[in-house]
């Protein structure tokens, strides 16, 4: 039983596929634009009817494209297309095939796993540069300054595609020199926990406004909770008003000082305080980003998202393969019939139909190209021309002269000499020369023809044994039919390499895994991969909680492993440290039941942390080392004490 094709509705001139969000006063559906040339897909936010035919509402309207439609710039969105269709506002944007930054954030705390701070940096930047083009922007037919202030950033307002780009979306409210109407008073325009604190004090805005507005985005990346968040809004006014904001690393423990300083910078309470436009912010960053993550691509932003959106985007990929498989023909027609006034076709039938005959164009004519229609009548075969309702092939010269003009490009005169004619010239006497050429000419024909016969033949032959029933051979999927060839179990594990180890209760901003002594990344999931048919030592570093250390050994026939890191006890640690110009070699020490062993000289600002037994009791440890160059492994004994719990070690070596 065939299923039945859903229906799709056609709003002007796109057809709409699905809904994105359904709001009060509009919604965004994803369409795809009708075109005789050429198709795409669009964002269209359709305004609701009511608010369509409402005069103040129009305003508002026609003052956001005023702004949109000026701004072209790779990380804003662009605006297509507007107009009114059956007393519906629309405006028609580029589609960001991703997720906005708001979501990216609540998948992030899901997993209980933050933005990485280099990515949180780069995602600003791309902001930076959006705004600060559309705060500098200048009508080039007029030369005045549009003075626009986007006035509601925010991570809902941030759009971050699967392919790694960065979007600014929503001027609806931002303010210009070309609003019609000014901000009435009391009324409060973008989403509270983002304002600035000179809006709430009546001053006039600047571009500054927007930069506490990407402060805030960035510092709420970095630690992946809210910045202003209270009971009630006039509890998050009085919050914003008072600006205390905290240090990012004080809850992000891999935030640095210099990084701390940036971001406060921005979220200053005093707008003179701040980064005097985005681009001095935007340099600011991107030379902190190089200087930190000199490895950094802006395709990590990629990878990223699609790991993190995996399933989403494999649910979203064949979504799009089904958008893509609509016959966009009937709609068409009943978009030209619309245009020319007649009535529209009901009843839409989008359903591939399979043709009997088989049109084939061979690319034989430039001008006039005629198609060769290939039918099978039960074991003959006949070629005919451009119409399929022309007469078979008939005899005599000179119908091959007109097929052969067809499809050799072989130029024939209008006046053609008739047989009686060429057999009079024949019998007067023709030379040798003309004989010749006479001869070649008909044998280019019956090449030429016989050619066609055999490729005709062969087509047919392949369209037969395509409509054949072939053997399948393997698991065949109940959804799509296809045949899905499987591997024995011996040999799909034959070339596993690495295992994976998840974490079940991972938290990234306070804990940090090492592999056989180096330091691993954990993926947004609190999984990393290690070698297989080998003991590894995993080990779990937490701030004054004693280390978590465990042997896992993985095998091809059982490569994965779940673990959940249990509570440690608190404990103290004694820093063992050296001078840069210490004695170059090697340290060899074990703790938490770890075999550790650390390059000489230890760099003094990260130090080695031993744990200490207790606040009163002095700890002791014995370590061994090796001198650059030499074999001979050196015993050396230390120990911490409350007072004092650092040691140098090269002061005992």
């Amino acid at each position: 039983m065939s299923e039945k094709k859903e229906k799709h509705e056609r709003f002007g001139r796109y057809l709409i596929l699905d809904h994105l969000v359904d709001g009060g006063m509009a919604k965004i559906c994803r369409a795809r634009f009708l075109g005789e040339q050429a198709d795409k897909i669009v964002a269209i936010k359709m305004v609701q009817p009511q608010f369509s035919q409402d005069e103040s509402f129009k305003t508002m309207f026609l003052d956001e494209l005023k702004v949109t439609f000026s701004l072209i710039h790779p990380n804003i969105v662009q605006t297509y297309d507007y107009g009114i269709y059956k007393n519906q506002l629309f405006v028609a944007m580029e589609y960001c095939d991703g997720r906005n930054l708001k979501e990216y954030l609540d998948k992030l705390k899901e997993n209980k796993f933050v933005f990485p701070v280099e990515i949180s940096i780069y995602i600003i930047t791309q902001v930076c540069q959006a705004l600060h083009y559309a705060h500098t922007l200048t009508d080039k037919l007029t030369g005045k300054k549009a003075n626009i202030i986007h006035r509601d950033i925010s991570p809902h307002n941030i759009m971050l595609t699967f392919d790694g780009a960065v979007k600014v979306i929503d001027f609806g409210i931002a303010k210009a020199e070309t609003n019609s109407e000014s901000t009435q008073a009391g009324t409060i325009k973008g989403k509270i926990s983002y304002l600035a604190p000179e809006y709430l004090e009546g001053f006039d805005l600047d571009p500054r406004y927007d930069e506490f507005a990407v402060g805030i985005t960035l510092w709420e990346m970095l630690c992946n909770r809210k910045l202003f968040k209270a009971k009630n809004e006039l509890a998050i006014l009085k919050k914003i008003q008072e600006c205390n904001i905290p240090k990012p690393s004080s809850i992000n423990p891999r935030v640095t000082k210099e990084l701390d300083e940036i971001v406060l910078k921005c979220l200053s309470k005093d707008r003179n305080q701040r980064f005097e436009n985005l681009d001095k912010l935007n340099r600011t960053l991107i030379k902190y980003l190089y200087s930190y993550f000199p490895d950094f691509n802006s395709s990590d932003l990629s990878y990223f998202s699609q790991e993190l959106f995996k399933a989403e985007i494999k649910d979203d990929r064949s979504k799009m393969y089904e958008f893509g498989s609509i016959d966009l023909r009937p709609y068409l027609d009943d978009l030209k019939n619309e245009k020319d006034g007649v009535s529209s076709k009901e009843g839409i039938d989008e359903g591939p139909k399979l043709k009997k005959e088989q049109v084939l164009d061979f690319g034989f004519q430039q001008e006039n190209t005629n198609k060769i229609s290939l039918k099978k009548k039960r074991n003959n075969i006949s070629i005919l021309g451009e119409e399929e309702n022309s007469e078979s092939l008939k005899g005599g010269e000179e119908k091959k002269k007109k097929n052969l003009e067809r499809t050799n490009k072989i130029h024939i005169p209008k006046k053609t000499t008739s047989k009686k004619k060429l057999r009079k010239k024949k019998k007067r006497g023709t030379s040798t020369k003309r004989k010749n050429h006479l001869r070649k000419k008909k044998n280019k024909k019956l090449i030429l023809i016989f050619s066609l016969l055999i490729v005709s033949l062969i087509i047919i032959f392949t369209i037969n044994r395509s409509n054949e029933n072939p053997k399948i051979t393997g698991n065949i999927s109940k959804k799509n039919k296809d045949p899905i060839k499987t591997k024995p179990e011996n040999e799909s594990n034959k070339n596993i390499v690495d295992g994976q180890v998840t974490f079940k209760n991972f938290d990234s901003t306070q804990q940090k895994v090492f592999l056989n002594g180096k330091e691993v990344k954990v993926d947004v999931f609190g999984s990393f991969k290690i070698p297989l048919l080998k003991e590894n030592i995993i080990r779990v570093e937490e701030i004054d909680l004693a280390n978590f250390v465990t042997l896992v050994k993985l095998s091809k026939e059982k490569p994965q492993i779940e673990l959940e890191i249990p509570k440690m006890p608190e404990v103290s640690y004694g820093y063992l440290v050296t001078y840069q110009d210490c004695l170059e070699g090697k340290i060899f020490f074990e703790i938490f039941k770890e075999k550790r062993e650390e390059t000489l000289p230890i760099d003094p600002q990260m130090g080695i942390a031993f744990p200490m037994d207790g606040e009163l009791t002095p700890t002791k440890y014995k370590v061994k080392y090796k001198k650059k160059g030499e074999k001979i492994l050196r015993n050396v004994e230390f120990t911490f004490k409350v007072e004092d719990d650092v040691v140098d070690l090269c002061n005992i070596i």
